[in-house]
C-alpha cells in the first residue's frame, strides 16, 4: 500500500507498524524520531528510510512544508519479495533496525510517476504496479546501497533552498512575492530569506533575475522569436529592460547573444 502525504502543518504522533514502513520524501524534510533515536532523523529527498515492524516512531515535517510518499507492507509479504533479491538473513541485519539509504535515480523516477496529478483514482490498478515496483526498487537499494549516517538541519536547510530554486525556476516568469513564497514552503519570510542568503550567497531575487537571463539565452539561441517576446515571455516588461538585465549580468546584449559574439563592444 502506497500513502501520498505532507504539508506544513504534517505530524503523526508515536506510533507504529505491523509490517514494514518505507518513507521517501518528494519535497522538503521529514523529521522521523523513533524509539532508538528519540531526538530525530532529519530525511529529504537525497534518501529514503525503512522501517521495521513494531519499531515505535513519530513523524513531522521539519523545515516548512512536505511532502512524501510511505509504502506498508507485510512482513511475509517483504520477506517473500527479498526472496527474489538476496538473502533474508543479509536482508535483517540490514534492516533490523531503521535505516536511511541514499535516494536513486530509480526511485526518483517511479516516484515521480505516481506523484502524477494526472493518474486519478481510476487508474488504481497502475498506482498499485508502480507502487510495487517502487517497494521493489527501495529494496534492491537496501541490499546495495551503502546506509547514510544521520543529518542535520544545517544539511537539509540546504535541501530545502534546492526545493525553493526549483520554485522560482518553474515560476520564473511570473512576480514572486517573497511572502508567497514563504508561505508556499510553510516558512516565515525572515527564515526564508536567511536561509536561502547563506546557502545561495545571493538573494531569491537575483536568483530568478539569473533564471530570467538563463532562459533569454536559450530562447536566443534555439528560436527566432523577436527579442520584444523573448523578454515578455521570460517575465520583462520590454526588452529593453531585457537588455539592461543582460548588460549587468553578462556584459552582452540579447542581439550578441543571438549573432555569437562573446562580449559586447563598449565605446
Amino acid at each position: 500500500m502506497a500513502l501520498i502525504g505532507g504539508g506544513k502543518d504534517y505530524a503523526v504522533p508515536w506510533h507504529w507498524h505491523d509490517g514494514y514502513m518505507v518513507m521517501i520524501p518528494s519535497s522538503g524534510v521529514i523529521e522521523l524520531s523513533h524509539e532508538g533515536q528519540p531526538r530525530g532523523l532529519w530525511l529529504s529527498q537525497d534518501r529514503f528510510i525503512l522501517v521495521p515492524p513494531e519499531r515505535a516512531h513519530t513523524t513531522r515535517a521539519g523545515l516548512g512544508a512536505s511532502a512524501h510518499i510511505a509504502l506498508y507492507a507485510a512482513p511475509d509479504a517483504l520477506l517473500r519479495l527479498v526472496d527474489t533479491i538476496g538473502s533474508r538473513a543479509a536482508f535483517r541485519r540490514r534492516a533490523g533496525a531503521p535505516v536511511q539509504i541514499a535516494r536513486t535515480s530509480a526511485i526518483r523516477a517511479i516516484q515521480a510517476l505516481l506523484t502524477r496529478k494526472d493518474l486519478g483514482e481510476s487508474n488504481s490498478s497502475v498506482r498499485r504496479k508502480l507502487s510495487s515496483a517502487l517497494l521493489t526498487q527501495c529494496l534492491m537499494d537496501v541490499f546495495s546501497g551503502k546506509p547514510l549516517s544521520t543529518a542535520t538541519p544545517q544539511n537539509h536547510g540546504a535541501a530545502l533552498v534546492e526545493d525553493i530554486k526549483s520554485f522560482v525556476r518553474l515560476h520564473a516568469e511570473r512576480d514572486l512575492p517573497l511572502d508567497q513564497i514563504a508561505q508556499h514552503f510553510g516558512v516565515s519570510r525572515r527564515h526564508l530569506t536567511r536561509l536561502f542568503r547563506d546557502a545561495a550567497g545571493r538573494s531569491i531575487g537575483q536568483f530568478q533575475q539569473e533564471v530570467r537571463i538563463e532562459n533569454a539565452v536559450r530562447l536566443l539561441q534555439e528560436t527566432d522569436l523577436p527579442i520584444g517576446e523573448i523578454a515578455y515571455r521570460i517575465g520583462f516588461e520590454s526588452s529593453a529592460a531585457l537588455a539592461r538585465a543582460m548588460r549587468h549580468l553578462l556584459d552582452r546584449s540579447p542581439s550578441d547573444v543571438r549573432s555569437g559574439v562573446t562580449r559586447s563592444v563598449k565605446a
